[in-house]
């Protein structure tokens, strides 16, 4: 998803293409030639040659597969400062970025096929830089499902199109999509849709997981909420903190969606600290960091100690998909939740694969009990002393402008002397049921944190006066603060994450009938902290 912005070097070349020699179970493929219809102009019909990548591990028997889908980057196809073309010659295979991934799951043991998508973000055939998103998602729909349409055909022995023997080698219960920036978007698009098709080749092809990189529809949030919508299936959207395509981080709205929705699967959004958008797809040449200036320290590959290199962001998200992907499809009771950082139960992870990140888990709705979001702050009972601000999600309420993204909603909460505390009052609530306390907070950017030394506590109560508090070391991931630049202000982005505490760590008190929350500010002097939730988790 291209984006015009500050250029401190020359870009280099936009794409090259991987040397599949390297990958030997993928192999490219070639289905013949389609149409695509259209609707919002006048040309009906978009041709185009259904190419893309595929990788099968040996064997006979059925396996589970997944959709790799790759997102959109500038080629002869999309050329956002003059004419594009299409057909495009030559035409970047950045479905191929995606054959490291493809070669790492085949030898795990899943069949991978990985559709050519640029002709959904082709800018010709009637799109226009005002309309180009809407014909995209027209138009990656019905490329996904001519694929899939013919993986299905090939696992009942109906076609050999895909070059490689495809008869009986399909779990149809086990299908996977992996979405890469508006591949993702299209990913979770695309799964919304098959849930509500009657087609039986499509409903028998239907994902029951989605792995979403960097996703985006490229409609902005506040005009478009409804664009980031999730279906009802285990998900992992991953984002990067060193990200200058999305810059706002707009990918992670899908998890303040998702706790919006009624789930009976749990999703989790993870925050990669020092990855970029382009190193997830090999065939990208550019780093886009030099899109934008901010946040110089964290993400500038000269300097920074945390900014991740393309074969940490590939090797990341291989192992990442491996394990997610085995954990949602694990027979009952053998899921390893925590490995993928969806453990209700389990404190939030500091690190994923030997690297940093920030996460935010949604419990389906049966396992978790939300006491306080911060739209509803007026419930909760401060101090004199502790000052509070309302940050309406998708507003630049803070001066100086406060850093992406502007969601969640926030509570600012702010004390100059340790005598503060917040409390949110219960009515004699049972949790003996959950596994955990989860607050959902960041620290804010301005705040020196007392490193090794407890910063805050929380403190249950119960209706018989009993009392049990634990207290939050500087420690805990969800006050990690990353590098700001001070010529710039504080431009380190501030985003809320998991903080969660084992019930079992409140001796003493009653959980089947609590009183009272409470986060007391009384370990150092002063602190700035950004709170979004506070809810009890998982099954005890």
């Amino acid at each position: 998803m291209p984006v015009a912005g500050l250029a401190l070097l020359p870009p280099p070349a936009t794409a090259i293409t991987p040397d599949l020699a390297d990958f030997p179970l993928v192999k490219s493929y070639d289905l013949g030639m389609a149409s695509l219809a259209q609707s919002g102009t006048n040309i009906d019909t978009m041709p185009l040659a259904l190419t893309g990548a595929i990788a099968l591990p040996p064997g006979n028997s059925p396996i589970p597969w997944v959709v790799v889908l790759h997102g959109r980057h500038a080629g002869c196809h999309f050329q956002p400062e003059t004419t594009s073309q299409w057909p495009c010659d030559p035409e970047p295979r950045f479905d191929l970025g995606f054959a490291y991934l493809a070669q790492a799951l085949a030898e795990a043991g899943y069949g991978v096929l990985i559709p050519n998508l640029n002709a959904a973000f082709s800018e010709t055939y009637g799109a226009t830089a005002d309309t180009r998103n809407d014909f995209a998602d027209q138009r990656s729909g019905q490329i996904i499902d001519a694929h899939l349409t013919r993986l299905a055909m090939a696992h009942h022995g109906d076609t050999s199109d895909f070059g490689v023997p495809l008869t009986g080698r399909v779990d149809l219960a086990r299908l996977a999509m992996v979405g890469h920036s508006m591949g993702g978007g299209a990913a979770a698009l695309s799964t919304l849709q098959r849930f509500g098709s009657e087609d039986k080749i499509a409903s028998s092809l239907r994902p029951s997981a989605l792995v979403l990189i960097s996703p985006t529809r490229s409609y902005p949030i506040a005009q478009r909420p409804d664009a980031y919508q999730l279906p009802d299936v285990p998900t992992a959207v991953i984002a990067g903190g060193c990200d200058r395509d999305i810059f706002d981080f707009s990918s992670l709205y899908y998890v303040d969606i998702a706790r919006q929705q009624p789930r009976t699967t749990p999703m989790v959004g993870i925050l990669l600290a020092g990855a970029n958008h382009n190193y997830f797809n090999a065939a990208v040449a550019e780093d886009d960091y030099y899109r934008r200036p901010n946040n110089g320290p964290l993400c500038n590959p000269q300097r920074s100690r945390d900014r991740l290199s393309r074969v940490a962001q590939e090797g990341f998200l291989a192992q990442y998909t491996q394990a997610f992907l085995g954990t949602v499809w694990a027979a009952p009771g053998q899921a390893n939740l925590a490995e993928v950082g969806m453990a209700p139960n389990r404190v939030a992870p500091a690190e994923l694969f030997e690297q940093p990140v920030l996460t935010a888990l949604v419990a389906p709705n049966a396992q978790r009990y939300t006491v306080f979001e911060a739209e509803n702050a007026p419930a909760a009972v401060l101090t004199a002393g502790l000052k509070a601000t309302f940050c309406e999600s998708l507003t630049d309420c803070q001066q100086p402008s406060r850093p992406y993204p502007h969601f969640p909603t926030l509570l600012a909460l702010g004390w100059e002397t340790a005598t503060e505390s917040l409390q949110v009052p219960l009515e004699g609530v049972n949790v003996g049921g959950f596994a955990s306390l989860e607050l959902r907070l960041a620290s804010d950017p301005s705040w020196s944190i007392p490193q090794g030394q407890p910063v805050f506590a929380v403190v249950l109560r119960d209706s018989q006066g009993g009392a049990a508090r634990v207290e939050i070391l500087s420690t805990v991931p969800a006050l990690r603060q990353f590098e700001a630049d001070p010529t710039h202000g504080n431009t380190a982005p501030l985003y809320p994450s998991a903080l969660r505490i084992s019930l079992g760590q409140f001796s003493g008190v009653d959980l089947a009938a609590l009183t009272s929350v409470e986060l007391v500010f009384d370990q150092v002097p002063q602190g700035k902290m950004h709170l979004a939730s506070i809810e009890f988790v998982g099954q005890n």
